[in-house]
């Protein structure tokens, strides 16, 4: 299944970017990034495919930094690929 996730260069912006799309009451959750997309910070966010326009806009609007939005056909393991 391909999943959506938000790439960033460290933990800060990454949870800036959470914290600005829960606030939309849009859907993101905290993630290890897959190291098939990146080795970057660690963090990324899952985020469903239908929130990228959404989610690009409201970055550009909040000055809001990531790297980028890049999807990936893997499987999910809800309890190995989220934090907390």
């Amino acid at each position: 299944m391909l999943h959506y996730y938000i790439l960033f260069d460290n933990h800060t912006d990454a949870m800036a970017m959470y914290r600005a799309i829960k606030d939309s009451s849009h859907y993101a959750q905290i993630s290890p990034t897959p190291r098939e997309l990146s080795v970057c910070c660690g963090v990324s966010l899952l985020i469903k495919e239908e929130d990228i326009s959404f989610i690009e806009e409201l970055a550009a609007s909040e000055n809001l930094r990531y790297i980028s939005i890049s999807g990936l056909n893997n499987e999910f393991n809800n309890n190995r690929h989220r934090y907390g």
